[in-house]
């Protein structure tokens, strides 16, 4: 099999996260990283953990077993040893473990020779269950945009300036002339959007809800978007992207214009819907193209009301907001990314 996959890479997972680490070795110990690439006078010691009362001296491979490797974990045993002598490392019994691809059964059996435990892995399995990781850590991996049957964002108006005075479904239902499983859906739609709250049974604004209304222009119809409620909406997704379903699906048709962008200038529109449908994880619920097309029509008016892209004809445009919204958002979603992750990008050699 061919295998492109960069040493640091698989070990920034074990590093990174202990029990993933722990999983591959069936050790009963919780593991804690006591040192990554730790400078030894033989070289560089790829982790070192504890686990329980004991040290485990870690090197790591991509590549089959070879002899120099096990020659490697020796010398790195060895300083291991002085250190503690020197009271420089904390005094603990040391197993050595050298982690391959593959071994040979009389790999192995050199390998135990030496006090040396040979541990088979798989890149690809840690790889794996790194991203799988995410998906528990990280709800904007399972993110998939939503429809509320809503095609435009101005709809939910009649709903979002009933409220406060009316906090529920009949409520609202009455002040704004439209069906209880109408005002259902707007309110729905209004919570992804980060506008309403639902409390003990009762509706309320957000504080970027009461921003957003109090931001409208009282003489115009209900149906009027100001260029200020705009601002706030696109301010709001910039600094928070995995909100919900409906702010995903609004930033990543946008980046879809972009990326489609590189192709040529402006976006014809036949060329947008499958790619939203990948970008946005909807290959098996659009599977259909009239789906496809409703579900990407649907957030290029979103898109397009918030002022982030042109629609003329069969062409989408980048607008200069558009432009400064994926710019600012590429910016706000790594820092999100990096936090919920828990990255930490150290410097290697």
């Amino acid at each position: 099999m061919d295998v492109k996959v960069r040493e640091s890479q698989v070990e920034d997972v074990l590093a990174t996260y202990p029990e993933v680490t722990q999983r591959l070795l069936g050790s009963q110990h919780e593991l804690r990283l006591v040192a990554r690439q730790m400078p030894l006078q033989s070289g560089r010691l790829d982790l070192l953990f504890s686990a329980g009362a004991r040290l485990l001296l870690i090197e790591l491979k991509v590549e089959p077993f070879k002899r120099d490797f096990l020659s490697q974990v020796k010398s790195y045993s060895r300083d291991l040893t002085d250190l503690q002598e020197e009271d420089s490392l904390v005094a603990a019994p040391i197993d050595l473990l050298l982690l391959c691809p593959q071994f040979t059964s009389s790999q192995e059996q050199l390998c135990l020779s030496e006090g040396v435990r040979p541990v088979s892995y798989s890149p690809e399995h840690v790889l794996t269950e790194f991203y799988q990781r995410l998906g528990s850590i990280a709800g904007f991996i399972s993110l998939r945009p939503s429809d509320h049957g809503l095609w435009n964002i101005h709809l939910i108006h009649r709903v979002l300036y009933s409220l406060p005075t009316y906090q529920s479904i009949p409520s609202l239902a009455k002040a704004s002339g439209l069906s209880a499983k109408s005002v259902g859906n707007h309110l729905r739609f209004a919570q992804e959007l980060q506008l309403v709250t639902h409390r003990q049974q009762r509706f309320e604004l957000t504080a970027v809800g009461e921003a957003y209304v109090a931001a409208r222009e009282a003489e115009m119809p209900s149906g009027f978007t100001s260029e200020h409620q705009t601002e706030i909406l696109r301010n709001f997704i910039i600094k928070d992207p995995f909100a919900s379903p409906t702010i995903f699906g609004i930033y990543t048709l946008v980046e879809a214009v972009f990326a489609l962008s590189r192709n040529g200038y402006p976006v014809p529109w036949d060329s947008l819907t499958a790619y939203f449908r990948e970008a946005s994880g909807k290959r098996f619920e659009w599977a259909a193209s009239k789906t496809a097309y409703h579900g990407t029509r649907m957030y290029s008016n979103f898109a397009a009301e918030l002022g982030l892209l042109g629609r003329i004809g069969h062409n989408l445009y980048l607008t200069p907001d558009g432009i400064r919204f994926i710019l600012l958002l590429q910016l706000h979603k790594s820092i999100k990314m990096i936090d919920a992750l828990g990255l930490a990008g150290g410097e290697r050699e």
